[in-house]
């Protein structure tokens, strides 16, 4: 058996590597989940027109794990939340996000899109249709008003009642 002696000047920085090596592979590295809620927040102004009052996301801390999904609630300024999905897309602490569900608001789109439909079925008019805006908070019994317009300008005023807590409404010509 041979022996091999290592100098001491080598000594103490070879045993600091072994020890940092050590620490190291017991760590685990933390997603910064504090920094998400401000992304949230700002995706969700610039994508959809809406502003959050408040982003809560899991306080625990987030090892860092591709594929990790884990949800943050977005409280809408005027009511409504939103339900949004996180996700870690690689081992370095990059994540996507999309909101997963909406509690208590309308998708003003999908309403217009109903008036439009009903005048042309109902009345046989080519009619646009909008209420200002592409969200609204909303409860059953809301009742709120949007503008539709006939091809030749005359102005349509519609009145929508939301019929139940899914965000189901119903319309009618004032």
């Amino acid at each position: 058996m041979r022996s091999v002696t290592v100098p001491s000047s080598f000594r103490l920085p070879a045993l600091l590597m072994v020890a940092c090596l050590g620490v190291l592979s017991g760590c685990t590295q933390n997603l910064n989940v504090e920094s998400i809620g401000p992304s949230i927040t700002q995706g969700v102004s610039d994508q959809v027109g809406l502003t959050l009052a408040k982003v809560t996301c899991p306080s625990e801390p987030r090892p860092i794990k591709k594929d990790d999904v884990f949800e943050c609630v977005g409280d809408v300024e005027g009511g409504g939340t939103l339900r949004i999905a996180v996700t870690q897309t690689d081992d370095t602490g990059n994540i996507t996000w999309k909101v997963a569900r909406t509690e208590g608001l309308l998708d003003l789109s999908k309403v217009e899109a109903s008036i439009v439909t009903g005048l042309k079925q109902q009345a046989q008019v080519d009619a646009k249709a909008t209420c200002g805006g592409k969200w609204k908070a909303a409860k059953k019994g809301d009742v709120f008003d949007c503008n539709a317009t006939a091809p030749d300008g005359t102005p349509i005023p519609i009145a929508v009642t939301v019929t139940d807590e899914s965000g189901n409404v119903s319309w009618a010509t004032k």
